[in-house]
């Protein structure tokens, strides 16, 4: 599949839930549908009928101890250590000193402190290697040979060369261990049977969350696929059409891009008819997206008021880890009014009621 098309379907398909793609509240003035009988525009199934899933969650021993050693490696710090031996991987302080076979050296190939990581450097063949299990403050001597051609010093190309290596310091990731300390530090427990209870007690609610988001999702996306559209809204289409557009030309030109059909060649790899295509189809994609969150809002007479709307911003700011919108601004930019009203979360909460209002007079199976 075209790399174009692969991109757009997954953000039609993103579009379903909880996304942030875009109208403001202003008391619903983006919305392009407000004036429309959507009857006249899609028809939408009988999504009542619809069966659904009940979240069935089951976090096991082992599962908050795969977690505990998570939260533990993720406050890892890291020491510097002069002593033990190096393996790949490990980012190394070394010193060395390189000689030719006539007894010269040449700039470049000397260092009193260079700091590397083994396996990932741009280093000349088997200096790393050579490292590899070598004891921190013992000399290392390295007799190599300089690849031909050698674009950093063509004169030094196919010479020999010997290296005398001394590991100096490595760094050492230290993880810390389960103690009363750490949990005091990183919970409201303050002993280990309290801090187990807390993180299956979020494990849990994580789970239960990821199945309960799914089980909606898959709702939303029946819908889609079940909506017969009539028609569509004249010049929707076209205006969905030209803000994408205007967003790969934006795109083309931040790449550099001068050239659009080179553009479209080297980094979709179509030509203009197949991208005018594609772009049409996720222009009618989203656009009957839309149509079907309003007709769904209209039929299930459902509304977001400011004070629902603000508390929704209010938050996802703090889940997002924002002390207020200030902070936010200073991040992103722009208020987080603007934020709203450019990725449309007016449409996205309508959304997010909608399915909590199907989803809970479905019928439900088992798993």
């Amino acid at each position: 599949m075209k790399k174009l098309l692969t991109m757009l379907l997954v953000l039609t398909l993103c579009f379903g839930l909880f996304t942030m793609t875009g109208c403001s509240k202003e008391e619903d003035a983006d919305n392009p549908y407000k004036s429309l009988n959507l009857t006249e525009y899609v028809t939408l199934p009988d999504y009542n009928t619809y069966t659904t899933g009940d979240p069935n969650v089951e976090i096991k021993d082992k599962d908050v101890d795969e977690e505990i050693d998570k939260r533990l490696e993720a406050a890892a710090t890291t020491e510097t250590v002069t002593k033990g031996k190096v393996e790949e991987g490990d980012t190394v302080k070394i010193s060395f000193k390189g000689t030719l076979a006539d007894g010269t050296t040449e700039e470049g190939m000397n260092s009193d402190e260079y700091t590397l990581t083994l396996g990932q450097a741009n280093m000349i063949d088997g200096f790393q290697e050579g490292l590899f299990g070598a004891t921190i403050g013992k000399p290392v001597t390295l007799d190599l040979q300089f690849p031909d051609p050698y674009e950093n010093n063509p004169d030094l190309a196919g010479k020999d060369v010997t290296f005398v290596v001394t590991v100096l310091s490595k760094e050492q990731k230290v993880i810390p261990k389960l103690t009363e300390e750490f949990i005091k530090e990183n919970s409201d427990a303050t002993t280990e049977e309290e801090y187990r209870k807390l993180v299956r007690e979020d494990l849990e609610k994580n789970e239960y969350d990821s199945q309960l988001y799914d089980f909606k999702n898959d709702i939303y996306t029946k819908i889609i696929e079940e909506t017969e559209v009539l028609k569509y809204p004249e010049g929707e289409v076209e205006k969905q059409m030209e803000e994408t557009n205007a967003q790969y030309k934006a795109m083309a030109d931040n790449y550099g891009y001068e050239d659009w059909d080179k553009f479209l060649s080297e980094y979709f790899q179509i030509d203009q008819a197949e991208y005018d295509e594609q772009i049409k189809l996720y222009a009618e994609a989203i656009v009957k997206q839309e149509m079907v969150i309003y007709a769904i809002a209209e039929k299930e007479k459902i509304s977001i008021s400011d004070e629902e709307f603000e508390e929704y911003l209010n938050d996802m700011l703090k889940a997002s880890g924002f002390e207020d919108a200030e902070k936010f601004e200073s991040y992103a930019g722009m208020t987080i009014d603007e934020y709203a009203k450019t990725y449309k979360l007016d449409r996205d909460l309508l959304l997010q009621r909608e399915l909590d209002t199907i989803y809970d007079r479905l019928e439900k199976t088992a798993e």
